[in-house]
């Protein structure tokens, strides 16, 4: 499909029917948090408890970049208040602090210059700067410091919580901020990637000292497996490392990373939740993976010049919205065939609100309306 073509499809079709299913979806919540699917065409809904909820906040700002409307405005600030009682009471914060306060207080703050917002994200950030491993220079992932399981775990996901900390930085002048994003990610590059460009699940280092223990995966196939929603994550992470400080080795990191995925990836189909499985094991879709390399292959565009980034991220968005866009009409969700969790065996095959984010974000992106919600912009 020719890039005008499908631009001009995203403006005039898709774009106009995602907007107008969320502002139903959001009648439809009162107040609650999709997660993943739960039957056919509903998600599963939640209170403001997990890392999931900041998706919903982020596609209600995607609304309101499009629409301008006062209600729609209206309709995500009124879920602020369940952030900030959930980082008051200490309701199962972790890493995801950068994920779960990006999308909502950061976001409120840029838009509306609020100063209590800016205060809650900033609060948030303290709290994930606390999770630095002060010896081992890494953001502990999940469980508490002392937590004799968790102690010393770094996962993938984590690069994209680190803009939280380099916004904290740009705000307040503290380079505590800056340094400890910088040092999880050089940890990041030197223990989460491998040399052939791919990248581990998670890796526990020894909490003591710093040094390297083993690899392990969490949603992965098996812990030398490639679980492709990781690999995007690289991608987009050490994209967002690379243009938070201009650092050529991020860079070169999330090059490699996109050059991985489609060795391992056919862009003409979605890809399966893990990109190296035996014959025998079983098969999932999971279209998040591929919305979110999109959606990041869009910003090393721009980060770079280089047009065959947004040549690749186009043909993965049309392949997404050819075999996975939901197009029924009374649908609640944008993007079937996405994969929550296999080895814990929730959320297959099905909706998955990150998936809906990336997947309007990187329409918005290639548009040219794309709000800048992870980079350095004060203002959008």
């Amino acid at each position: 499909m020719r890039t005008q073509l499908f631009q001009d499809i995203v403006t005039s079709t898709i774009l106009p029917l995602a907007t107008k299913r969320i502002q139903r979806n959001h009648q439809i919540y009162a107040g609650k948090f999709p997660s993943y699917g739960d039957g056919d065409k509903q998600y599963l809904l939640r209170p403001n408890e997990n890392w999931l909820a900041s998706f919903w906040a982020g596609l209600l700002w995607l609304v309101y970049v499009q629409t301008n409307e006062e209600q729609d405005l209206q309709h995500v600030l009124d879920l602020l208040p369940s952030f900030e009682d959930r980082l008051d009471k200490r309701i199962r914060l972790n890493h995801d602090l950068g994920f779960i306060f990006t999308l909502s207080a950061r976001v409120a703050h840029q838009f509306t210059g609020d100063e209590s917002a800016k205060s809650l994200a900033l609060r948030a950030s303290e709290v994930l700067y606390q999770r630095i491993n002060p010896i081992g220079q890494y953001i502990q992932a999940w469980g508490d410091k002392d937590d004799a399981d968790e102690a010393g775990r770094i996962i993938i996901d984590c690069m994209m919580n680190l803009p939280l900390l380099f916004w904290a930085h740009m705000q307040t002048g503290n380079k505590k901020y800056y340094e400890g994003a910088v040092a999880h990610a050089r940890i990041s590059q030197q223990y989460l990637m491998r040399e052939d460009n791919s990248s581990y699940h998670t890796y526990f280092l020894d909490p003591n000292n710093g040094n390297p223990i083993n690899a392990k995966t969490h949603q992965g196939y098996a812990d030398d497996s490639l679980w492709a929603r990781g690999q995007g994550w690289a991608i987009y992470g050490f994209t967002m490392a690379a243009e938070w400080t201009h650092d050529d080795s991020f860079l070169e990191t999330a090059k490699g990373a996109v050059e991985r995925y489609f060795a391992e990836a056919p862009i003409t189909d979605i890809a399966p939740y893990d990109l190296r499985l035996p014959e025998e094991a079983p098969v999932y879709p999971d279209s998040s993976a591929d919305a979110i390399v999109a959606s990041s292959l869009l910003r090393l565009a721009d980060l770079t010049g280089e047009t065959a980034y947004r040549d690749k991220a186009e043909a993965l968005l049309v392949m997404l919205y050819d075999k996975a866009f939901d197009k029924r009409d009374d649908a609640q969700g944008l993007l079937l065939h996405g994969t929550q969790h296999t080895p814990h065996n929730y959320g297959i095959d099905t909706y998955t609100i990150f998936g809906d984010y990336f997947f309007l974000e990187g329409l918005m992106r290639l548009t040219g309306i794309a709000p800048d919600f992870w980079g350095n912009h004060k203002k959008d």
